[in-house]
């Protein structure tokens, strides 16, 4: 089935009634959790909140044909029954993508497919969200793997916690087997890298300030309203901390098994992270709530190493200073290394005796933190221009682009 909508749905939806299909395992059987943010059970619309909530999935999609057969593999052999439908939001895809999914649809009812004519990923979302009937939406990423268990244990989460949205830890995994990937894999583990959130942490398990596949209670998204489009690359930063304002939690859970699949090149890493940066950029402006320190150490390297390189012409000191903070950095990028290898981040058991897929890992932390630093400092920039232009009679905004692909 192929739905076409042209507008975002509204700030609120009107709640799911289907019926349950059957239980997961009760949540009287599963370990409780100590008493934390306000109870999205208690405030479920019906007097008994369902012990097996339908759940609607919801995948925006782009180019994604080279994994699409294992994708949808993966997802329809979920093994909580009360999976009601898989919603594909294609933002127009040119390779093939939406005729495959169209064909998959005839296959299995439950595959149902968006246009999204607007092309963003928050857009889609929202699409999406107007369409779904569960009683429970879960949003997963296109460019990642699932285990059977995915669905059922958020959902289990759910009702064990009270949290309003529950996510996944974000284990990477490279499809390729080239050394670059692989220390790629290893920067997403590394503390020095984007290891910093719950999300990314291997068996972190609790509360955490955002989710990665969040799986959320309808009603609280009727709450909540919809994704910001206006934020590309932070939508679900920012809507986890509309979660969070609303005094409900989000949590994390290691018990789903998902696996991201990182970018594979040093270019495609750069790009990645410097869109990642310019969605930083504009978030601070519109929702800073929604962000972290964590967030900022890249920019703040960044600014420091331009300014003393433009200084260090003129000016001995910053020439000193600038080589002291270069070497410090570098012997940080080496520790670094040193740590994944003792954790053995992105190399395989075969291969335990080995450092050569680590290699690449000081250029692969390199890459994503000056990009993700110039992404925010560009970022900031160009919307300081442009809030500067808007003060200004009969002059226009400057717009910054931001790509929305992940």
């Amino acid at each position: 089935m192929t739905i076409r909508l042209r507008r975002t749905a509204p700030a609120s939806w009107r709640p799911s009634t289907m019926r349950s299909v059957r239980a997961p395992e009760p949540a009287s059987s599963l370990r409780p959790v100590v008493p934390g943010p306000r109870s999205a059970l208690i405030d479920h619309p019906s007097p008994s909140p369902p012990v097996c909530p339908r759940v609607s999935i919801i995948v925006p999609i782009r180019d994604e044909a080279a994994g699409l057969e294992a994708l949808v593999a993966d997802l329809l052999s979920q093994d909580y029954s009360g999976l009601a439908e898989i919603l594909f939001v294609d933002g127009g895809s040119l390779d093939g993508t939406r005729e495959r999914l169209g064909a998959l649809a005839v296959r299995d009812a439950r595959v149902r497919v968006v246009l999204n004519e607007r092309r963003g990923t928050a857009a889609g979302i929202n699409l999406a969200m107007g369409a779904a009937t569960g009683e429970v939406v879960m949003r997963v990423d296109a460019h990642a793997r699932y285990r059977a268990d995915v669905v059922r244990v958020c959902v289990e989460a759910l009702l064990r916690t009270g949290a309003g949205g529950v996510g996944s830890i974000a284990r990477p995994r490279a499809s390729a087997r080239t050394l670059v990937a692989r220390a790629i894999v290893a920067a997403h583990l590394s503390p020095l890298g984007i290891g910093v959130a719950k999300f990314r942490r291997a068996g972190a398990e609790g509360w955490a300030a955002t989710a990665w596949n969040g799986c959320y209670w309808r009603h609280v998204v009727d709450q909540v309203g919809p994704m910001r489009e206006d934020l590309p690359r932070n939508e679900d930063n920012d809507f986890n901390a509309r979660v969070r304002a609303l005094g409900y939690g989000v949590w994390v859970t290691s018990a789903a098994h998902a696996y991201y699949r990182p970018r594979e090149t040093l270019g495609d890493l750069w790009r990645q992270y410097r869109g990642n940066g310019q969605g930083i950029a504009m978030t601070l402006f519109e929702n800073p709530a929604a962000l972290g320190p964590h967030h900022f150490a890249p920019l703040i390297l960044v600014s420091t190493l331009a300014t003393l390189a433009a200084l260090a012409p003129a000016w001995s000191a910053a020439a000193w200073v600038l080589a002291s903070l270069l070497a410090v950095y570098g012997a940080a990028l080496l520790v670094a290394t040193w740590l994944a290898a003792w954790r053995c981040d992105g190399i395989e058991e075969r291969e335990s005796a080995s450092w050569l897929p680590l290699l690449p890992l000081p250029a692969a932390l390199a890459t994503l933190h000056m990009a993700y630093g110039f992404g925010t400092l560009e970022g900031l920039l160009g919307l300081g221009l442009a809030r500067a232009r808007r003060l200004l009679p009969g002059r226009g905004a400057v717009r910054t682009r931001v790509e929305e692909s992940r």
